[in-house]
Parts: structure tokens; C-alpha cells; sequence
């Protein structure tokens, strides 16, 4: 059967008014993480975030993977640091909902795919750090990270580093990336490794120090969106499909 993988959802506040009335907040997911979800062969299940103790645990108990999506900031409370001003917008209850998700998709062994923000995440539970604004904690000879042109568009190249677990899924030594961020990892936390670096050494991806025992993929870049724009960015999905697929086996034959 197709592996079940849980997606996060972002909160979104709609300001219109249809017969004076707010429209409210919304539970929002890119419909392009779900579809490259499906187009890999997985069962994509949007995971709103959910308040009060246990909601994570449970709902972590019935997906296969989990694909933490971009979005906002994380507040830098979460690695021990006070806000900077140049800090974006951050919602804690996401941050705490994925947080708790991620807890729990690690012990549990699900694999796990983090997406830019998602990818910052990880890094902030297994232990590191972030930049929380490259442009004025990294200085001078930064490249443009936050791109404007549209997000299917290449804006500048990764380097993959030789023997990662990254490379051996899109068999590339470089990869054209689009880019939509201002945050970075900066310490990278004890048991994940770099996959892969921008020429002005910001870390790009990060991975499992042991893939083969826990099965964990962070990109910066937005895959989801340049899946059209070569294979190298669809393997990513594939890859982690595949990783929650023996996951799923393991568990039934348990």
C-alpha cells in the first residue's frame, strides 16, 4: 500500500469581509508539496496544526513520513536566542505543533523531509542554531536569497558535497535552485551533516549522520515548486516516499 505522509499547514488570516463579517484564519498547504507527494506515490494527509498535549503523538501515530513545509520564521526563543529586528513575522503555535511532530517522528524513526523552513526546523530540534537574517548577520558577499522572479525559476546553484545521502538521490554534483529565504542554519546540530552549500557558504541542505538508521533530508530550496524543472527535484519526493514505504513495512511486519 502507499505510504501515508503527513504534511504540515501553515495558519493564514484573510481580512476580506463578505457581508461585514471577517472571513477569519485558515489552514493553508501548498497545494504543490501534496502533489508532489502524490506524483511520487504517496498518500498526502495536510497536518493542521493542532493546541494541547498529545495532539502531535497522535497524529504522528498514523502517517508513514512527515514533510515539514516552508513558511514562516521560527522564533529564536527555540535555540536560546532573543529576537533581532530584523526577525520576519512568526506564529508560535505552528512552531510548537511542529516541533512536538518532529519530537516524535524522530523517536519513532518516521522519516523525515524538511523544506526550508522545515529544514531550520529540524536543525533547531536535533540541537542547532540559525542565522536569523543572513543579509545582516553574514555580512558582505551574501547572494540573493530571497529571490523575486517566479518559484518554478532557477536562482543560483548548490553544491553537493561528495558521499551525502543527497547525492546519491539526484546524482548531481550541482543543482539549480530557486530560493526564497533570509534565514540559514548556522550551527549545525551534532548528528546531521551538510549535503550541500551556495558559493557564499550558506548550508543548503543538511542530513542524517547515519541515514540508513534514521532517514532524515532537509533542503533549503523549494523542490516542491521546480519539480517540472528537472528530475534531480521530484527524486527528492520519490526518495522520501520510498524511505516512509519501508518504514510502513517494518512497522506492519512488527
Amino acid at each position: 500500500m502507499a505510504p501515508v505522509i503527513g504534511v504540515t499547514a501553515t495558519l493564514k488570516e484573510d481580512t476580506e469581509r463578505v457581508a461585514e463579517r471577517p472571513l477569519g484564519r485558515f489552514v493553508r498547504a501548498d497545494a504543490d508539496y501534496v502533489e508532489g507527494v502524490v506524483e511520487a506515490g504517496g498518500v498526502p494527509v495536510v497536518l493542521a496544526p493542532v493546541a494541547g498535549p498529545g495532539a502531535a503523538e497522535v497524529l504522528v501515530g498514523g502517517i508513514d513520513g512527515l514533510l515539514l513545509s516552508g513558511g514562516s520564521d521560527l522564533e529564536p526563543s527555540h535555540y536560546g536566542e532573543e529576537a533581532l529586528p530584523e526577525l520576519g513575522v512568526t506564529l508560535p503555535e505552528r512552531d510548537e505543533f511542529e516541533i512536538a511532530l518532529a519530537r516524535s517522528a524522530l523517536r519513532r524513526g518516521i522519516p523525515i523531509f524538511g523544506i526550508c523552513r522545515g529544514m531550520q526546523l529540524i536543525n533547531v530540534v536535533l540541537g542547532g542554531t540559525l542565522y536569523q537574517d543572513i543579509p545582516s548577520q553574514m555580512g558582505r558577499g551574501v547572494l540573493g536569497h530571497r529571490q523575486r522572479t517566479p518559484k518554478w525559476q532557477p536562482a543560483h546553484e548548490v553544491e553537493v558535497l561528495p558521499g551525502s545521502l543527497l547525492g546519491g538521490i539526484v546524482g548531481r554534483e550541482r543543482i539549480k535552485v530557486n530560493s526564497y529565504h533570509h534565514q540559514a542554519v548556522r550551527d549545525l546540530a551534532p548528528g546531521l551533516a551538510v549535503g550541500a552549500r551556495s558559493s557564499d557558504g550558506v548550508i543548503e541542505a543538511v542530513e542524517s549522520r547515519e541515514p540508513g538508521e534514521r532517514w532524515v533530508l532537509g533542503i533549503q530550496w523549494h523542490a516542491e515548486a521546480m519539480r517540472a524543472a528537472g528530475p534531480e527535484h521530484r527524486a527528492l519526493f520519490e526518495a522520501h516516499v520510498a524511505a516512509a514505504r519501508r518504514y510502513a513495512g517494518r512497522r506492519a511486519a512488527a
